[in-house]
């Protein structure tokens, strides 16, 4: 290892390890790592970010990790008490809801403006996408699996020419996406596959309509694991 690359271990009980490249801006390297540790659940609503004990895990003064911390709490994915501390947030129903409303509207608008340009060549890409996916899930890579249920979704705003409306999907999609990952059941994940598949099929026979309300019901599904939610996991939602 250079010594342009730092690479901390999971001994201070973060519960993950990340190389911190000297030759970018740190910042933006802690604020990635802890954002997608947030989002996969691997820091757990509640749990406490200390500013000291994220200075240790990735070899870092005060000043990157602050600016990471705030740029997190804009997001509402931490929040900061005077004097207590900064936690993860718990998950906020509401702002799931909101976040739906906002990631619903915006891709079901992409997936009409995809279909007026689709072609096979559009559909084996999709395709392609989800084929991996199944790959990721065959091999038990959960985190592989959302990585391309993601490309799966992006790939309509690539087909649409609006790439630029993905970074306010995602923005919303972020804070859905540890709501699915915390309460998602194992179960689901191959029926994913198969909604991806009949969303493709209906646009392969040109069912604009079809597809759409496809789409619609596969991302609507995020209220059944909402009707579901087990007590256990109360302390760790609020309305």
């Amino acid at each position: 290892m250079s010594s342009e690359t730092l690479k901390e271990s999971e001994e201070d009980g973060l519960g993950f390890a990340v190389e911190i490249d000297r030759k970018h801006p740190v910042a933006d390297q802690i604020y990635d790592a802890l954002k997608r540790a947030i989002i996969t659940t691997r820091l757990l609503p509640g749990t406490s970010i200390s500013e000291n004990r994220i200075c240790r895990h990735f070899g870092v003064s005060r000043t990157p990790v602050r600016s990471a911390v705030t740029r997190l709490s804009e997001e509402g994915l931490i929040d900061v008490y005077p004097q207590q501390g900064s936690f993860v947030s718990p998950i906020r129903l509401g702002e799931v809801r909101d976040s739906h409303f906002v990631r619903k509207n915006l891709e079901l608008a992409l997936l009409r403006e995809a279909a007026a340009k689709w072609s096979p060549a559009l559909s084996a890409q999709a395709r392609a996408i989800v084929e991996v996916q199944r790959q990721a899930l065959a091999a038990g890579d959960i985190d592989r699996f959302f990585e391309e249920d993601e490309n799966f979704h992006q790939a309509f705003a690539a087909f649409a020419a609006r790439e630029g409306v993905w970074s306010t999907v995602l923005q919303a999609k972020s804070r859905l996406a540890r709501f699915v990952r915390l309460f998602g059941t194992p179960s689901r994940l191959p029926v994913v596959l198969d909604e991806h598949l009949i969303v493709l099929d209906a646009l392969d026979a040109g069912r604009i309509g079809e597809a759409a309300q496809c789409m619609e019901e596969h991302l609507d599904m995020i209220f059944h694991i909402l009707e579901q939610l087990p007590e256990e996991y109360s302390p760790y939602v609020v309305e």
